[in-house]
């Protein structure tokens, strides 16, 4: 299956009713996660990803997480103050296209939900938010993944495999209260919480000296390890470092 797509969820936001669509994309040749991964690109299915940015139509797919901006008044580009680090212009743009041209298979069923995962790494929302799709979908993908990545800014509804998403040592710590594992963007190596986070392997800053792929830590409940922190970076990093002040 390697460098093949399939959809996998084709239907309404539990976020807020809106059409989606989920894409499973076998193989990526990110730095930072590492080949052999089964990334997941959750997308309006009715509204290209950057319109859905500038509109305001992407809070189906992103929730209320503070990185997606807000609306802009313009004709063109994405929301004003976005500090989303997934660039919009590429993989999302992309594969929205080759939706609409009707290029991915479906995959329909438990069975061949979870060939796809099988034996893979899965990073669940490699854009867009996992708790936009129904569970069983993400179950099935990841039934007999070797590994799962995960991360959501919304209620946690599968800590068993998913990282809660914190801008703040407070959001982290109302997480860890709950049993939850958290992913958290912050504006200087020295803002991580010694005992209970570590900085990102992955990262520049830890000198990335090793991928999501190796690494493995942001599985939510499934792996028992501290939580994981990574200092903002992207196109929009700067801005990123402030709103996590």
């Amino acid at each position: 299956m390697t460098n093949k797509s399939f959809i996998i969820y084709d239907g309404p936001s539990l976020i807020d009713g809106k059409p989606i669509v989920a894409i499973a994309q076998v193989g990526s040749n990110n730095r930072k996660t590492g080949g052999g991964m089964v990334q997941t690109w959750i997308l309006r299915s009715d509204v290209d990803p950057i319109s859905a940015s500038r509109t305001g139509e992407d809070v189906s797919i992103c929730g209320d997480c503070p990185h997606k901006g807000t609306p802009s008044e313009k004709s063109t580009g994405w929301a004003k103050d976005r500090t989303c680090y997934v660039n919009l212009l590429f993989a999302p743009n992309g594969i929205w296209k080759a939706y609409k041209r009707g290029s991915y298979p479906t995959a329909i069923g438990h069975d061949e939900i979870r060939a796809i995962g099988l034996g893979m790494g899965v990073r669940l929302g490699s854009y867009g938010d996992p708790m936009a799709i129904p569970p069983a979908i993400w179950e099935s993908l990841t039934s007999a993944a070797e590994y799962v990545t995960a991360y959501t800014h919304g209620v946690n509804t599968l800590p068993h495999m998913v990282m809660s998403s914190a801008d703040s040592e407070l959001q982290a710590r109302a997480a860890w209260d709950k049993g939850e594992r958290t992913f958290r963007v912050i504006d200087h190596v020295d803002s991580v919480i010694k005992g209970k986070e570590i900085l990102c392997p992955a990262s520049q800053e830890a000198g990335a000296r090793t991928t999501c792929a190796q690494c493995k830590l942001c599985g939510g409940n499934s792996i028992k390890a501290k939580s994981v922190a990574i200092v903002a970076h992207g196109a929009s990093k700067n801005k990123a470092k402030e709103l996590v002040k």
